[in-house]
């Protein structure tokens, strides 16, 4: 999503709720947002917003952020508050990657910057936490940073993408980099060439070699994966933004390889139907107990959300929930939850998989929801705010 949407900018500008069912658990989420206005003259720069989730709801800790720059759109928290955050800048030049410590009331303190090829959207740590990769999403490379002091974040390779090969003019697009459970190997989708590029890892000097990377069919999208590890068995599932599906895999390994099997390709709704005109698969993340798989979806809006501060119901594209048959990698749907609005760009869980926490880009909209951990099931709001940019992720500070 790289478009503000002029009608939300007065709802934006003069609407902000912050409001909740009784909720016991304290949590900060850390919102990043990209600009948002109807018209340049009254654009708000974009940032990352603090809030905090109390018995009050949803609240607003100090003013947004810039340290992270004014199109900041993936965050990354390692502990309690080691954070990494990206400038996607997509207006101009080059993106940044930003290291901050998280103080104890959520807001963060600066500690180092290094510059990027432009147009970063995701971040990936292996190595133990040594190093770093972003996806560069507007140059088609990942580049690779030396993370060991975080004051002083260190380039050390760019890994740049060939168009593809059938048609020049479809630049590589790689939106996301995943690493295996083994942290042997790297996954990236490609989201316009529809591949998944494949690297494997030097354990000593933690550099990356590439292989040769997996196809999908032309038009696929592949945008975001989740490994998982279950017992002997490993499983890859990859949702498909264009075709708004859901692909899952056979993980196997060689000497230095890595072989992904199709198991099979479903519907982000787990129905036979085809998918609404327009739709598309944005975020995919496996629970914390590694028994439920869930993704979001956008430009459906097929559901409808009731905000908890009253008023009239809005239209919600889904959250949809799958078991995970620990024994084969299947998935079975088990509910579609509205997302509390429009263009769930991302969502996160809590660590305890008691709370998900939702990213709404159409409306503006942050939501934290209550969440069944033995079912998967997604419950009633219990937090929700509408901030004056147009957030993109956030994620729990625990």
């Amino acid at each position: 999503m790289r478009a503000t949407h002029g009608i939300f900018a007065a709802l934006s500008a003069s609407f902000s709720l912050s409001s909740a069912a009784a909720c016991s658990k304290q949590a900060l989420l850390l919102v990043s947002s990209y600009p948002f206005g109807a018209t340049p003259e009254d654009t708000i720069p974009g940032g990352v917003t603090t809030l905090k989730l109390g018995n009050k709801g949803l609240e607003q800790v100090g003013d947004i952020s810039s340290i992270c720059g004014t199109h900041p759109s993936w965050q990354t928290l390692v502990g309690t508050d080691q954070y990494y955050c990206i400038n996607e800048n997509w207006d101009t030049g080059n993106g940044t990657f930003t290291s901050a410590k998280v103080n104890t009331d959520g807001t963060l303190a600066f500690m180092g910057n290094s510059s990027t090829p432009g147009g970063p959207v995701h971040i990936a740590l292996f190595g133990e936490g040594k190093r770093a990769i972003t996806s560069n999403f507007a140059t088609s490379s990942l580049d690779v940073f030396d993370i060991e002091n975080p004051a002083q974040l260190q380039s050390l390779d760019n890994k740049a993408f060939r168009p593809r090969a059938d048609n020049q003019t479809i630049k590589s697009r790689p939106h996301q980099a995943v690493v295996d459970p083994t942290g042997g190997f790297v996954v990236v989708p490609d989201l316009s060439v529809d591949v998944l590029h494949i690297f494997s890892i030097d354990q000593t000097s933690l550099s990356l070699t590439e292989s040769p990377a997996y196809s999908f069919e032309n038009g696929t999208g592949p945008r975001h994966a989740a490994f998982l590890k279950s017992g002997d068995k490993t499983f890859l599932y990859v949702i498909a933004e264009k075709k708004n599906s859901i692909l899952g895999f056979d993980v196997s390994y060689g000497t230095n390889s890595l072989t992904l099997s199709e198991k099979f390709n479903i519907r982000t709704d787990g129905s036979d139907d085809a998918p609404r005109e327009g739709s598309s698969g944005a975020e995919i993340t496996i629970s914390p107990d590694n028994k439920f798989l869930t993704v979001s979806t956008r430009n459906e809006t097929v559901l409808s959300y009731a905000p908890v501060g009253g008023g009239a119901k809005i239209p919600s594209d889904a959250l949809h929930t799958f078991s995970i048959d620990a024994a084969t990698g299947e998935l079975t749907h088990v509910q579609a939850a509205p997302a509390g609005g429009s263009l769930p760009r991302h969502f996160s869980f809590s660590k305890d998989g008691s709370l998900v926490a939702v990213a709404c880009g159409g409306e503006n909209r942050v939501n934290v929801f209550q969440r069944d951990v033995a079912t998967g099931m997604i419950g009633k709001a219990v937090g929700e705010t509408v901030l004056t940019t147009q957030v993109n992720h956030v994620i729990f500070k625990e």
